[in-house]
């Protein structure tokens, strides 16, 4: 039971935000850092001794550098007066089983994009050696600002480490775990894939999968056929059972390769289910294999035009196509379906458009020194009459996230950023392999000092036609860096010629802007 108190160390607590298998979950306030976290007490019962807490603090420290949008991070843990806490990155939402019991199910596109966003954090992980070993609708917080976030990752294993489990026959929640998981195997990424087509099913039905009165009864169902509903919403797409069937598997090998596969099919463009009931599994698998190869589908192609005239920002949209090209120097990576970039980074007159959208946003000012040639009129809240068509600096990575939300776009991945930079043709920069002084792009060598209009430079349009993707600004990507904060691309004015490559990548913590920091939006279907 959750107790009355109000201090924890460093932490004051705000208010009980729930009971979990091994922990109080409050939300408090770090009195170090000021920062509101998801502060997770551990239960008496599951903490022997110190020695104990060591060990699973060794093994969540490994979780603890996980720095992913869609994770909640481990930021703190510790012991006072015999409580072991866990200091979460907070946020601000509600469980999905909770979202579950009072919607029911859910509709395909938000279910989809639920799936997506868990999906892409497990592979963050995946690729980084760790699994998630209970993924659930309890351990998925909904937010409106942040979407869907995985939160208590690592931390199974951790509690398998120190021996946390002895109270408790097994880790994980039954209608959860796959067989082998049940047969006393090591979970694996295929492990977290079979728990999130779980998930998926549950979310489009409001209706757990696996469920039975008792544990038992639970597992001998995970050994049999899953029961697939024989209707799913509306809007949900036809091959929709094949793909679940595949990565609810009884075995990990009959699986999807990794999540990103799983995920890859299951978001190919596929056309509804009209009828409301499921195609035969035959037809369905037929029906992905070929909206898969295929980039010239023509509910796609109406889509894509949609979303250029959908554009209260002014942007103007550049398509680029699906397919593989080489990312970095050694690694394919493969797009899976085409989506769009911006033809320029955003300019300050765009950005004017958002401000004077939003009154309570700031304007882009710095008071400094050297941001000084920069700022815009604080009082009358305007750009610079100069430079309307100049990108837009001196914006931290949230404020492009606020204005990407009003403009119903989003910033794009850096996978995307160097596909539309570079083509496919393996390319150094966006127009080729040629190095020319102030030709091609607005680097410190090109000795402007400052930046330049977005259309300066027609040497250095990329081949499918976006301009200024080097130099002039950093850009803001989606993407987490590994060692923190977000990743920028493109190099800039203030920088010299070796970082305006297509491949170099930069990091830097969400919160700073800086005159040479813009950013350029994308859309996708």
């Amino acid at each position: 039971m959750a107790d009355d108190r109000k201090q924890l160390g460093r932490y004051q607590i705000k208010s009980h935000l729930g009971t979990g298998a091994f922990a109080e979950v409050y939300k408090a306030v770090d009195g170090v850092l000021n920062r509101v976290v998801a502060l997770k007490v551990l239960k008496p019962m599951l903490v022997a001794d110190s020695e104990a807490f060591n060990r699973f603090q060794c093994e969540a420290q490994v979780a603890a550098n996980l720095f992913h949008p869609q994770i909640a991070t481990v930021l703190d843990m510790g012991e006072v007066e015999g409580s072991y806490y866990i200091a979460m990155r907070y946020v601000d939402g509600r469980s999905l089983d909770k979202v579950l019991s009072v919607r029911g199910a859910l509709p395909w596109d938000e279910a989809l994009r639920i799936t997506e966003q868990v999906g892409s954090a497990l592979q963050f992980a995946h690729d980084k050696g760790l699994v998630h070993r209970d993924v659930k609708p309890q351990n998925i917080i909904v937010s409106a600002s942040e979407g869907a976030v995985l939160t208590d990752f690592g931390l199974v294993k951790a509690m398998l480490s120190s021996g946390m489990s002895s109270t408790t026959s097994m880790i994980g929640t039954p209608a959860y775990i796959p067989p082998e998981i049940w047969e006393g195997k090591e979970a694996t990424p295929a492990s977290d894939q079979y728990a999130l087509a779980c998930v998926l099913a549950e979310m489009l039905t409001g209706k757990v999968l696996f469920n039975g009165k008792t544990p038992p009864a639970v597992m001998a169902k995970h050994f049999q056929p899953p029961e697939l509903p024989a209707a799913w919403p509306k809007d949900a797409p036809s091959g929709l059972p094949a793909v679940l069937s595949k990565a609810l598997a009884k075995t990990p090998q009959e699986r999807y390769t990794s999540n990103s596969e799983f995920l890859f099919t299951l978001s190919a463009p596929l056309p509804p289910n009209t009828g409301g009931g499921p195609s035969p599994s035959s037809a369905a698998g037929k029906t992905f294999a070929v909206l898969k190869a295929s980039s010239t589908i023509p509910n796609l192609k109406s889509e894509i035009q949609n979303l250029k005239s959908d554009n209260p920002a002014g942007i103007e949209w550049i398509e680029i196509p699906a397919g593989e090209f080489l990312y970095g120097k050694k690694e394919k990576q493969y797009i899976r379906k085409p989506f769009l970039i911006g033809k320029y980074p955003v300019t300050q007159a765009q950005y004017q458009r958002f401000i004077d959208a939003n009154p309570e946003h700031p304007v882009p000012f710095i008071d400094a020194d050297w941001a000084r040639p920069y700022n815009w009129d604080k009082k009358k809240r305007k750009h610079l009459a100069d430079k309307s068509n100049h990108p837009v600096v001196l914006v931290s990575w949230e404020d492009a996230q606020a204005f990407c939300r009003w403009a119903g776009c989003r910033l794009p991945t850096e996978v995307e950023w160097e596909k539309a930079a570079r083509g496919e043709d393996e390319r150094t920069y966006p127009w080729g392999e040629d190095w020319v002084a102030g030709k091609y792009c607005n680097s410190n060598e090109a000795k402007i000092d400052g930046t330049t209009s977005v259309d300066e430079f027609p040497d250095g349009v990329s081949p499918y036609g976006v301009w200024d993707m080097s130099g002039n600004v950093w850009e803001w990507t989606l993407s987490p860096h590994e060692e923190g904060g977000y990743v920028l691309r493109g190099g800039s004015w203030y920088y010299s010629g070796d970082l305006v490559r297509s491949a170099v990548r930069y990091g830097c913590d969400p919160s700073h802007a800086y005159h040479y920091f813009g950013f350029r939006c994308s859309r996708s279907p």
